[in-house]
């Protein structure tokens, strides 16, 4: 199948809405472990994290994830605490772009570099994904969760880096890349 196939079969996933964030399940375990999954991106977001710190190898591989965790998990405090962030939505569709980029590069980038566009953006997905707990649900129960299957899709991508070449990187900055623009556009 051709990259332009591709292309077109995952604009196709993304919805007019960039923050397919609504229509949860009320069971906080099941929706939380579903969140991540219902938008195309958080989705993208994880899976290029992993192939980030698959790029990178090394510690790298255990370390990117666990950082973009870590602060998702800040980011998802300062919502709690009533911090207001401006643009939080317009950010994480500019995540796309940056995401995007940090993908597609062909050299071994410095990893102190990459940690920090990975950190940055981190912060404005766990804000996004607090801001979504159900009104009746445990918040606790929800994002432990929404953490789990957050680290389940950095390792996938983590797996995808490993285990695949880089026509499967270029064309996944593509959709990133594409996304992204698209929701900057739409937003």
């Amino acid at each position: 199948m051709c990259i332009k196939n591709w292309l077109i079969a995952a604009l196709c996933l993304v919805s007019p809405s960039l923050y397919a964030h609504t229509g949860h399940i009320d069971h906080s375990l099941i929706s939380g472990l579903l969140h991540p999954l219902t938008g195309i991106d958080h989705l993208l977001v994880l899976i290029a994290v992993g192939l980030i710190a698959a790029k990178q190898g090394g510690k790298a591989v255990f370390a990117f994830p666990a950082v973009f965790l870590a602060l998702m998990a800040v980011g998802a405090l300062l919502n709690a605490y009533g911090v207001q962030i401006p643009f939080v939505e317009s950010l994480i569709a500019l995540s796309l772009v940056a995401f995007g980029l940090l993908v597609s590069i062909s050299q071994k980038q410095r990893s102190k570099v990459l940690l920090l566009g990975v950190s940055f953006f981190a912060l404005f997905h766990g804000y996004a994904h607090a801001a979504e707990v159900p009104a009746d649900s445990s918040a606790v129960q929800y994002f432990s969760s929404l953490m789990l299957m957050s680290l389940v899709i950095c390792l996938v991508g983590c797996v995808i880096g490993l285990t695949t070449g880089k026509r499967i990187n270029y064309l996944f900055s593509l959709i990133c890349l594409s996304s992204g623009l698209y929701y900057l556009a739409a937003g």
